[in-house]
């Protein structure tokens, strides 16, 4: 159905200009012209909102799951700890690295002590003083570009290239236990987004392996609203329009978002193409799995009357009017309220014409057919072209014909 303005006001059809009687009280007021303005029309659908992504964390060692510090449901934000590894081959490295440092370092202490009593004298080492030098490290893969570091290996001959040989061996050992120490912290998996704990795919002492998944985590910021428009309609949208969101379970709520998917293909059956759209959810208070309305601009431009908010009068059964001056007598119209638009104003739709005299600043005493004055006329509205662009347009909806 689609919204539209007859300009054919009742009042019109009135004849004769009533004349106020002696007791009558005449109202002075002040008024303004309805603003017509172009605004791209919107289509409204039925849509649905999901989670927009869901990201998975991933072992990245084998070993066991130590600890899980989340549960399902739960919200996270991006580095918050989720789960914790352990990995009993790496420890065992680095206690073996640390003891093979303190070895290498009590002897490093003797040679430079018995260097130290030939007065700075130089002598050849004994076999025993070289033993276990030429063995490799232990057998643990670990990246070994140490520069000078590499070059540590060779035979000693003398104290002192003993001395030189065991100072080495010590920096390439402490490089070695040091990167087997940031492997140990990084069992500490932290979230790698925001978002809500959707999956649990372990339990604590489970082994896994490298690249397992461990957990699910669905991101709500943006979610992901998925409607579906005819063709014809479909023809008028783009990526990144506008949509607007209200849950049918909340409907006091409201979100804005973009388009970011247009199907390639029109469903055989109903003839519709599937659009999908990102949706703000800053808050986390739309769900994914929520029925919503959707409004969506399309590139079709309507024309609608705007006015400020100020002339809306509620009647005791809430129903919405306006004042207009008619001649010298207010007449009360009734209307629908649109869109908010900004800057104090709002889309009316209703019986109205284009020269129709809109009362404002309404005295609380005034009602339908009392007498009025016209005092002040307020220039047209003010910055509404600027606010075109945030208008929210005409609703369009099924079914709708293309010119």
């Amino acid at each position: 159905m689609a919204f539209s303005f007859t300009f054919v006001n009742p009042c019109s059809q009135e004849g004769k200009i009533q004349k106020p009687k002696s007791s009558d009280k005449i109202y002075e007021v002040t008024v303004v012209y309805p603003k017509f303005i172009s605004v791209p029309k919107k289509y409204f659908v039925q849509g649905r909102l999901d989670v927009s992504e869901t990201s998975f964390v991933t072992a990245n060692t084998t070993g066991d799951v130590e600890q899980i510090f989340v549960t399902e449901g739960d919200h996270v934000e991006k580095n918050d700890p989720i789960i914790a590894l352990s990995n009993v081959h790496i420890l065992e490295q680095i206690d073996l690295k640390r003891a093979k440092i303190k070895e290498y370092q009590a002897r490093l202490a003797d040679a430079e002590a018995k260097i130290s009593g030939l007065e700075g004298e130089d002598r050849p080492v004994a076999i025993e003083e070289t033993q276990f030098l030429d063995e490799e490290p232990i057998d643990e893969p670990v990246v070994k570009d140490f520069g000078d570091a590499n070059d540590a290996l060779p035979q000693p001959q003398t104290l002192k290239t003993l001395s030189e040989v065991l100072d080495k061996h010590i920096d390439v050992l402490t490089k070695e236990a040091d990167i087997l120490d940031r492997r140990l912290l990084e069992l500490n998996q932290s979230s790698p987004v925001n978002g809500v704990i959707t999956k649990i795919l372990v339990s604590d002492r489970n082994k896994v392996k490298e690249q397992d998944r461990l957990i699910a985590i669905s991101q709500i910021n943006p979610l992901s609203v998925t409607f579906n428009v005819p063709q014809e309609t479909a023809n008028y949208i783009d990526k990144h329009s506008t949509v607007t969101v209200t849950p049918k379970d909340a409907p006091d709520m409201k979100a804005i978002g973009t388009v970011y998917y247009i199907g390639p293909n029109i469903e055989a059956k109903s003839g519709k193409v599937e659009i999908r759209a990102h949706v703000a959810n800053e808050n986390g208070n739309l769900k994914g799995g929520q029925e919503t309305d959707v409004f969506v601009s399309t590139r079709k431009m309507g024309r609608v009357v705007v006015l400020p908010k100020s002339v809306v009068h509620y009647d005791e059964d809430k129903q919405t009017n306006v004042f207009i001056a008619f001649r010298n007598q207010a007449k009360l119209v009734e209307i629908s309220l649109g869109e908010d638009m900004g800057n104090n104003n709002i889309q009316i739709h209703g019986d109205l014409r284009v020269d129709d005299p809109i009362i404002i600043d309404r005295p609380k005493e005034l009602k339908h057919n009392s007498f009025v004055k016209m005092v002040e006329q307020k220039p047209g509205l003010e910055r509404l072209e600027k606010i075109v662009k945030e208008a929210a347009p005409e609703e369009i909806t099924e079914p709708e014909t293309t010119d």
